[in-house]
């Protein structure tokens, strides 16, 4: 089993921990191990009803499915980080916050930069919309992985999860 090297767990103080990685989309820099989410870890800044992203490493992937190998064509599921409904594509996502919150005024973590390996995991956006627009669907050449920005293509140890709590998806390791 792998860890998340470089990540603390917010909660317990666990360095380069194992298992489930889940990142707040509404406080900076704040992730979880998988015992302290399912304990229901709070502070003074977050609670359980942030919207959560959940990232596993390529080996914990292969153990938890047994090398099941997914398509690309699959669904994602995104996270709003406004109201935290869960299940949406990259656009679906953008249709989402631009028809349900498009004047929402505080800051969010991207939890699409928060997921993709190589994104920065810690982006905080106050126009989460224009972000989504400039950002994630700029019209720039892309690879078959149409909802990944090629800023995000690579990482050694790591696959994108996208959370829902029924359903993992993620990129198969041949990126």
């Amino acid at each position: 089993m792998s860890r998340h090297d470089g990540v603390s767990c917010d909660a317990c103080l666990k360095a380069n921990f194992r298992g489930r990685r889940y990142k707040c989309l509404i406080c900076y820099d704040y992730d979880l191990c998988s015992a302290c989410y399912e304990g229901g870890a709070t502070t003074t800044r977050h609670t359980t009803d942030h919207p959560m992203q959940c990232i596993l490493t390529r080996h914990d992937f292969d153990v938890y499915y047994g090398g099941e190998a997914l398509s690309v064509d699959q669904p994602q599921s995104l996270t709003c980080p406004f109201c935290g409904k869960m299940g949406y594509t990259e656009t679906s996502l953008q249709d989402h916050v631009t028809a349900d919150h498009p004047d929402t005024p505080y800051e969010v973590v991207c939890p699409i930069c928060a997921s993709v390996p190589g994104g920065d995991p810690n982006h905080v956006t106050d126009d989460f919309a224009a972000h989504l627009t400039l950002d994630h669907r700029s019209g720039a050449p892309r690879t078959s992985y149409p909802f990944m920005p090629r800023s995000h293509y690579y990482h050694p140890s790591t696959i994108i999860i996208y959370h829902h709590p029924s359903t993992i998806i993620h990129l198969p390791s041949s990126i």
